[in-house]
């Protein structure tokens, strides 16, 4: 039970700063330069948001991960199955694919040092965000109403 009052206290911290990341690029102009590299940079930081929740979840409910060559990917898959008798799916189909396309670019925005940023890719992962995100947020509003009822 400690445990899920305390996984509750992370989702009432966590939420609130994955909405804000979430608004705060939503609407970037992608037209402008500088805009760009804010998106890219607040992507990253949504993404790693999204995930350390994830992870804390994990951490809660099946303890660890073993392929830990397949980490994030890994991660959003066992989060988006359902554990019978322990946990439901957090993570819907839809906020699993769009969670996985924020994960691929963050891995680019890490990893490609030299790579200028393409403005219509970046465009579409705002689109899509704009289209999907909203599913993350629902679906993980509906888990703490889970956790909420596993703690009573």
């Amino acid at each position: 039970m400690e445990k899920i009052r305390l996984l509750l206290g992370i989702y009432k911290k966590q939420l609130p700063i994955i909405a804000k990341l979430f608004e705060q690029i939503r609407f970037l102009d992608l037209n402008e330069d500088d805009k760009c590299y804010v998106f890219s940079l607040k992507a990253q930081q949504l993404f790693t948001a999204v995930e350390d929740l994830l992870k804390a979840t994990a951490k809660s409910f099946e303890n660890h991960l073993e392929d830990t060559t397949q980490y994030h990917i890994e991660l959003l898959r066992r989060m988006a199955t359902e554990v019978n008798g322990i946990r439901p799916a957090i993570l819907s189909d839809p906020s699993l694919k769009v969670l996985d396309k924020l994960r691929s670019f963050r891995h680019f925005i890490r990893h490609a040092y030299d790579y200028e940023l393409d403005v219509e890719e970046l465009k579409f992962l705002q689109n899509r965000l704009n289209n999907n995100f909203n599913n993350v947020i629902g679906d993980f509003n509906q888990f703490n109403i889970f956790l909420d009822e596993l703690a009573k």
